[in-house]
């Protein structure tokens, strides 16, 4: 009899019954003076903040938000870039009882942020506004005008999490170094309240809204299966995306640094990053795989440094086979990390030559994953089918989204993670694409993932993404938009032959019927590509 596709990583760690503030109370306690957070400033300066810093000045926030009338379990909306007082500002949501909902920015224009508020019927929000002062100016009227509407929905309380001239409204420095209310009482938060909202990258048009428990975060494997306590790690994710938060080094005890997140996108600050990893002594940095691709275009400024860490971690994109000839060279060791932001980390692979194609390693302790058909049932090892996971540290739910939530879970708790792929005889996990990754040209079914990784892996090619375009006769057609590396001796029919050969023809083969060189790709506020916005400007160039 065959065997069925499912692996399942046992967890050999005792579940802590305890919230993240019970944590950050036990932490502050045992290294009141451990540097926890470290922020590199563009200047090249350094703030810092230790577990006692954080513990007090979180707490007397929580006791200014408790006065202004924040209940346990109300919606608490952070939003801005990564600084500590967003750090002291989420924590304080947390001993306050509330659920902080995690927005990166604030927004363009304030009506964006006004738009954000609602959506989730936030009570307050810790605000670090935009510069401009078409938004200051916005953002001053609104919160301080009394709301005169018939809606009935009340205006949330605002603190600023920066100080802009000439705004009056209550500020976090001012808070914290005012004299507090003895009176004010804080809850006991309760391990499986719910404690965060993280929003998805919007990759696929919509954001969704991600909630965990407390005893989710503090039982999660990325508090020490990635990192141990005596780690110093660099991330370049953004504060509000679940592989950048904050929470996981500080319940975890290993130091986190960070910088502007904007720094790293622009591929001439790569140097000035990893100055950054030298100075604090890194040991782990995590980088996307676009970050990584610069390292390997300043090889020579970045060897000349004679620093590397031990690891590099790298997600968020398939990586490309260039990546697997850089352990040794930045690092000791480099991993590709398979997850989501409703799942967290699933699994890790080690980046080698011999690494194969799709596969995404071992399974992180506490998992399950299997295959599934189209009836749910599960399928023999070696049939591809649509991959779904489970762990006690998944999300609860998508907050404020029932048909949503119930859609997302198959019988048992098993989370659609959204990908198909394949579990071999040997218990190997191989991730073949998007569950909706697939372009129907005529009656032809094709990955785009399977086109975007043959084109990535020929030389002289830096990033890839494959997007359909209308076509009156097939409804479907492929467009190849790619980016070329600075001194390629390649052109668009040198690529459109290699398509040729990898992938057979435009017809009965899998290959792009178009194809167009960009210089960059847009993306979005956490480094990803933005595929909407790519495949828009395909079809403008193509007059589709």
């Amino acid at each position: 009899m065959s065997k069925l596709s499912y692996i399942s990583s046992p967890n050999s760690t005792q579940t802590d019954y305890v919230s993240i503030v019970d944590v950050l109370e036990n932490r502050a306690k045992e290294t009141p003076d451990k540097e926890i957070c470290i922020h590199r400033l563009p200047d090249g300066g350094r703030k810092v903040l230790t577990y006692e810093e954080l513990t007090r000045k979180s707490t007397k926030l929580a006791k200014y938000l408790v006065s202004i009338g924040i209940k346990v379990g109300d919606n608490v909306a952070i939003m801005g870039s990564n600084n500590l007082e967003w750090i002291i500002g989420e924590f304080a949501i947390f001993i306050a009882g509330a659920v902080a909902v995690q927005y990166q920015g604030s927004g363009q224009v304030f009506n964006e942020t006004v738009h954000l508020l609602k959506s989730v019927r936030c009570k307050a929000v810790l605000l670090d506004p935009h510069a401009d002062q078409t938004y200051l100016s916005e953002m001053k009227k609104y919160f301080q005008v009394k709301d005169t509407s018939s809606e009935g929905d009340e205006k949330p309380q605002v603190v600023l999490l920066q100080k802009p001239d000439g705004v009056p409204l209550p500020y976090i420095g001012d808070i914290l170094s005012a004299e507090e209310d003895p009176k004010v009482a804080l809850p006991r938060v309760q391990p499986e309240s719910s404690a965060v909202i993280f929003t998805t990258s919007g990759s696929t048009g919509v954001p969704k809204m991600v909630e965990f428990t407390h005893l989710a975060i503090t039982n999660s494997p990325m508090k020490s299966y990635f990192c141990s306590e005596n780690e110093i790690v660099f991330s370049d994710r953004p504060f509000s995306w679940l592989g950048g938060s904050p929470l996981y080094p500080i319940v975890g005890g290993f130091a986190r640094i960070f910088t502007d997140p904007k720094i790293i996108l622009a591929e001439e600050k790569i140097q000035n990053v990893w100055e950054i990893l030298k100075a604090e002594k890194c040991t782990v940095a995590l980088l996307f795989p676009y970050a990584l691709r610069d390292l390997l275009d300043h090889e020579e400024e970045i060897l000349s440094m004679k620093y590397k860490p031990i690891s590099i971690f790298t997600g968020g994109q398939k990586p490309g086979s260039h990546l697997n000839a850089m352990s040794g060279k930045f690092c000791e060791e480099i991993y590709s990390v398979y997850g989501s932001t409703e799942v967290g980390n699933l699994s890790k692979i080690s980046l080698a030559a011999e690494t194969e194609v799709d596969h995404v390693g071992e399974i992180t302790p506490g998992y399950e994953v299997k295959i599934i058909g189209n009836d749910g049932e599960t399928l023999v090892c070696g049939e591809i089918g649509d991959i779904v996971s489970r762990s006690p540290w998944m999300l609860k739910s998508y907050k404020d989204s029932p048909e949503l939530t119930k859609v997302s879970f198959t019988d048992g708790g098993w989370f659609r993670m959204g990908d198909t792929g394949l579990i071999t005889e040997d218990g190997k996990l191989f991730v073949k694409g998007k569950a909706g990754d697939v372009i129907k040209r005529g009656t032809k079914k094709i990955l785009y993932s399977y086109v975007e990784m043959a084109i990535t892996c020929f030389p002289g090619v830096t990033e890839v993404v494959v997007v359909t375009v209308p076509d009156e006769r097939l409804l479907e057609e492929i467009c190849a938009c790619v980016i070329f590396e600075d001194e390629a001796r390649i052109t668009e029919n040198d690529l459109k032959k290699m398509c040729f050969e990898k992938l057979g023809d435009n017809i009965i083969g899998d290959s792009p019927t178009f194809f167009l060189v960009f210089e960059s790709f847009p993306r979005l506020n956490n480094g990803k590509i933005d595929r909407i916005n790519t495949k828009k400007q395909a079809m403008e160039r193509l007059n589709r």
